[in-house]
């Protein structure tokens, strides 16, 4: 999925509505079962057998050409919502305490186009309203039958619950539905927690509490399996949902604690902290607080009033057991009114709400801790919208004392670096942080996802628990607590976010028991080495120890020491008979013995080559070359190795170590093999991708007029083109011409788009440019801030640029041509850069998006070098240009 970062503003808000799911992984159940089927529609009756259409439009038909088996299956069509579909009630048939095994066999009618189906339950309890819990989804064709199943365990009793199946990205689809069983697992062994291996909780005791979100269903048996790994490896909790407003006063004056005070009483029995979440946000709050008995907004003093009495009641229930509180939760948004989210609370009382409401929960209790709460505050744009937030409420002396980071990140997002700088951001307001909802989850986009957990990507993820903890200890001086948002993989909100899928984001798994990501902050030599993977881009280097403007075309590769901090990095290049090295090594301390040795195994089936290069040395012969050079961080060795058939695409074996000596003692840095191995084995490498590089253009010296007028400068340019596919199939295509100035970099962009559309409410769905911009090369997994930029511009003109901060930078003019729209623009370079010279390479892309069919839906996208989908967020795969 493209630019998924830009739809957290609108996808984590509605992620934070999810309850964390009580359904678990197939493999878990501790409950018993019988053999009998309690549920088994085949609608050979010739008719719906109880089933129902959700929204009361679609129309349900036992027919013949319906059916998997036997005679009839049921046809369900006449759906006009994304929401809509067939439902059974389930009440009673199900009991507490169950686990169940739901199967249903589906297909579309014939000549229908593939979509994808979700089968989930509808539940309340607790004389709560309606959860919603998906249970699991895979596309369907017209082709196959297709069999969904999945696991459900009702661990409470029910007022009422329902099976259910949409197809909620197609709101008009048909499809036929047949062999609907319901069946109780089999027997499983009882889960039993490992009580031998160290406690979290005591593992950092002198660093920060550790902590976990849970739901009162997990405590039912208070002695249980889930109890007791709370109790053993955790000191700090905090209430999923049972202390939010929806869930604490759902009409007003009606309160119910039932379910929070069963929490808050279980941590205070095992001599745990409590967090309080959470008391003033936009979402999970009911409307009557909103909105008068004649449905209008109601005044900011009404509003305001009711505020304080939720917070002196929610407060003054638990004043003296939940230490901590979320005042405010998720407010920051760069792009509204003073970086803040232009939500009811904020139509109706504006910043005073925030105010307001840290001033009534420290009144509430004058002991609890006061935080306020968002979501990637990593990136700069919300980050700086929140330091500036904090700034102007202890201005006016508003009582807060911390703020919380929620980190909902995944194994490819963000960097440590972006997550460093967060904290380093708000170190001097003298408050606390936290790390309020950390989770990881294991896929980089809204698309993939595995009916298994692959090994390997259980060792990614279980490195960057280890690399985000180092992050974490780091900053131990300002961080109070880490809270993880579940304790175990059978427990998490992603399962159902941002779609139906397996995810396993936290540190245990479904059966309670240790991860490699719980070895990678306890004992990290527990965790198998994961090879290192990198890339090489063809070219051919002068062995000089410069850095000619040829080695940008390569990425930068950190070689980081166990506590996460950087030892050196290095680059790599090719051609048909040699490996190019040039790595950076900071050391300042000189000793002629420092050295960085590279490993090389080319797969000849030969042992691998050994290449030892000492910063007071060079080397020079026919074989292989080296030359060394002060920096003003240590020293650079360049080099020059020999390899045999290189070829585009092919792979080669190589470690790197960079040996510091004190004296005759060194201290080793490894960049792939961390245990040192390289010398008798080269299992744990990394791999080397041999590849062609970016693609590079130049940019003349000029300045147009961003008219939209091509003027006939622009005809001295070298055109280059959008040539590259990101999403579907074809699509729209961009002739691009670049020129600079002292000022700023121009663009020319004339886009072949036939059917032209902005029907879509999201910008990046709209016929449209988007242009990246890296002007100091920094090729980082991380926008850095005042530098790197996204700019959209829609053929109507329309502008949307990301970090919001950065948009008075661009200029543009959009105007329809024939065949299509061109966009001529302009963006300053940053106001805190040097200007740029002729020769400099700067990293730029350009992608077209194309709403194909003009329904609202973005069909394809075009793109000039990055094919990855993450260039919102990472310049490291930016073509190169020149500017000449």
């Amino acid at each position: 999925m493209i630019h998924t970062h830009w739809r957290k503003i609108c996808i984590v808000t509605l992620a934070v509505l999810l309850l964390l799911p009580l359904l678990a992984p197939a493999e878990r159940s501790a409950s018993a079962a019988d053999d009998e089927t309690v549920l088994n529609t085949g609608f050979e009756d010739g008719t719906a057998m109880g089933w129902y259409g959700r929204g009361g439009v679609e129309q349900l038909t036992a027919i013949a050409t319906a059916a998997h088996s036997g005679k009839y299956g049921l046809e369900i069509k006449g759906r006009t919502q994304s929401w809509h579909g067939p439902q059974l009630e389930l009440t009673s048939v199900l009991e507490k305490g169950r686990s169940y095994t739901i199967s249903a066999w589906l297909r579309l009618p014939e000549g229908a186009p593939s979509t994808t189906v979700s089968m989930s339950v509808q539940q309340s309890t607790y004389g709560r309203d309606n959860e919603y819990k998906a249970l699991t989804s895979q596309s369907i064709s017209a082709d196959k039958w297709t069999k969904l199943q999945a696991d459900y365990v009702l661990t409470d009793s029910l007022d009422s619950s329902a099976l259910y199946f949409e197809a909620s990205s197609s709101a008009n689809a048909s499809f036929y539905l047949d062999d609907v069983v319901i069946k109780p697992t089999p027997v499983k062994a009882p889960i039993s927690i490992q009580k031998d291996i160290p406690s979290l909780k005591d593992v950092y005791a002198n660093d920060f509490k550790i902590g976990s979100a849970l739901l009162v269903s997990e405590i039912a048996d208070p002695s249980g399996p889930d109890a007791q790994l709370l109790e053993k490896h955790f000191n700090m909790l905090t209430a999923g949902n049972e202390l939010k407003w929806d869930a604490t006063e759902p009409k007003e004056g009606q309160f119910d604690f039932t379910r929070a005070d069963k929490i808050v009483k279980f941590a205070l029995d095992h001599g745990m902290d409590f967090r309080g979440h959470t008391l003033a946000w936009h979402s999970q709050t009911p409307d009557w607080v909103f909105h008068d008995n004649k449905g209008n907004l109601v005044s900011k003093e009404v509003l305001l009033q009711r505020l304080k009495k939720h917070i002196d009641t929610v407060m003054g229930r638990y004043k003296g057991k939940i230490g901590t509180w979320d005042v405010v939760n998720e407010v920051i948004d760069p792009a509204g009114p003073n970086g803040l989210r232009n939500s009811l609370w904020y139509q109706i009382a504006g910043e005073e709400f925030i105010e307001k409401a840290f001033i009534y929960a420290h009144e509430a209790d004058p002991n609890a801790k006061l935080f306020i709460n968002d979501y990637n505050t990593e990136e700069p744009a919300k980050r700086d919208a929140l330091y500036a937030l904090i700034k102007r409420l202890q201005a006016k002396g508003i009582p807060i004392d911390g703020v919380g980071h929620q980190m909902h990140i995944s194994t490819s997002y963000p960097s440590t670096a972006a997550v460093d700088a967060m904290f380093s951001k708000f170190a001097d307001l003298g408050i606390q942080q936290e790390v309020t909802e950390l989770d990881m989850s294991v896929y980089s986009n809204d698309t993939d996802s595995w009916q298994t957990f692959p090994e390997d990507q259980q060792i990614r993820q279980a490195y960057r628990y280890r690399d985000m903890m180092n992050v974490f200890l780091k900053h131990r001086d300002q961080i109070t607590a880490v809270i993880f948002w579940g304790k175990d993989d059978g427990n998490t909100w992603l399962t159902t976010f941002p779609t139906v899928r397996n995810n396993w984001p936290l540190l245990f798994d479904a059966q309670l028991q240790a991860k490699y990501a719980y070895w990678a902050l306890v004992d990290p030599s527990q965790v198998p080495i994961e090879p290192k993977q990198a890339k090489a881009s063809q070219g051919t280097v002068k062995i000089d120890a410069r850095m000619e403007q040829e080695w940008n075309r390569s990425a930068r590769i950190p070689v980081t020491r166990p506590d996460g901090t950087e030892a050196g990095s290095f680059r790599l290049m090719w051609d048909a008979k040699h490996v190019y090295v040039l790595a950076d090594v900071n050391d300042t301390a000189v000793n002629g013995k420092d050295s960085v040795t590279v490993y090389l195994n080319d797969g000849n089936g030969s042992k691998p080559d050994r290449y030892v290069m000492q910063r007071s040395g060079a080397q020079n012969n026919a074989k292989w070359a080296y030359r060394s050079a002060r920096t003003d961080n240590g020293y650079r060795i360049e080099a020059r190795l020999p390899v045999t058939n290189n070829q585009l695409g092919r792979e080669l074996a190589l470690d790197l170590v960079l040996s510091d000596y004190k004296g005759n003692q060194p201290t080793r840095t490894f960049w792939s093999d961390t245990t040192g191995a390289q010398n008798s084995s080269t299992a744990n490498y990394g791999k080397v991708t041999l590849e062609q590089g970016p693609q590079v253009a130049t940019a003349i010296k000029g300045t147009p007029t961003i008219d939209g007028d091509v003027d006939a400068i622009w005809q001295k340019t070298t055109a280059f083109t959008t040539s590259r596919q990101v999403v579907g199939t074809g699509g729209s295509v961009a002739q691009i011409r670049t020129m600079w100035d002292k000022d700023r970099l121009y663009i020319l962009a004339e886009v072949k788009d036939k059917l032209l559309s902005a029907s879509s409410p999201n910008a990046y769905e709209q016929d449209s440019i988007e242009l990246f911009v890296d002007p100091n090369l920094g090729r980082t997994p991380y926008f850095e801030p005042g530098d790197d930029g996204q700019y959209r511009i829609n053929y109507k003109g329309i502008e949307s640029v990301n970090p919001a901060d950065q948009k008075s930078r661009l200029k543009s003019v959009a105007t329809v041509i024939p065949g299509g729209y061109r966009i001529e623009a302009s963006i300053d370079w940053p106001k805190s850069a040097t200007p740029p010279t002729a020769g400099q390479w700067i990293g730029f892309d350009l992608q077209v998006n194309n709403d194909d069919t003009g329904n609202g839906k973005r069909d394809t996208v075009m793109i000039w070098n990055d094919t990855t989908g993450q260039s919102y967020q990472n310049t490291a795969g930016y073509g190169l240009l020149q500017l000449q």
